[in-house]
């Protein structure tokens, strides 16, 4: 950026160099996230609770599927050695 002034001529000159500007901007608007809005803030904590809750519940039902699979293996063998 260049600015000439000549109280004699009583002129003022004025050179910007725009391209380099803007490319700056560019550049720090794309190292700055986006800004997020409460709205979507509060919908991103609400997706990750439900999937939390969804993990648990998957884990709740595997265990429970494990402990009747060690039922049935205990009452196989119980009956296999009762005879």
């Amino acid at each position: 950026m260049k600015l000439n002034f000549s109280l004699k001529n009583k002129e003022v000159n004025l050179e910007a160099d725009v391209e380099r500007l803007v490319e700056k901007n560019l550049d720090i608007k794309s190292t700055k996230p986006d800004k997020k809005t409460r709205y979507q803030i509060k919908q991103e904590e609400k997706r990750k609770t439900e999937a939390a809750k969804h993990k648990q519940k998957l884990q709740h039902i595997f265990i429970a599927i494990g402990f009747f699979i060690l039922l049935i293996a205990f009452c196989v063998i119980m009956s296999l050695l009762d005879k």
